[in-house]
């Protein structure tokens, strides 16, 4: 599987990445999500597939999020926002 995807950093969490599969428009994610991350902004566009390297996630883990609701969101290894957002499951 590939997919093309754009990359977008967070403005309120430092070292915070949402992955969003290209053609899917920022407004379509979740409200809460977008409330939760604040102002985004793109800075990489790629092509990911199961071989891809990323540096802190998996490739494949980032490929099914992407197929399954069109966004990966990657937080800082020792950082959780489970205490942070409502109980909805929307937060990979």
């Amino acid at each position: 599987m590939e997919i093309i995807c754009d990359i977008y950093t967070c403005a309120k969490k430092a070292d915070t990445y949402l992955y969003l599969k290209a053609g899917i428009a920022l407004e379509e994610l979740p409200d809460g999500l977008l409330i939760l991350l604040g102002d985004l902004k793109q800075f990489l566009s790629l092509e990911l597939n199961e071989s891809s390297k990323l540096a802190q996630v998996s490739a494949l883990d980032v490929l099914t999020a992407l197929g399954e609701q069109g966004y990966f969101l990657q937080m800082p290894p020792s950082e959780s926002l489970e205490s942070q957002v409502p109980a909805s499951g929307y937060i990979q």
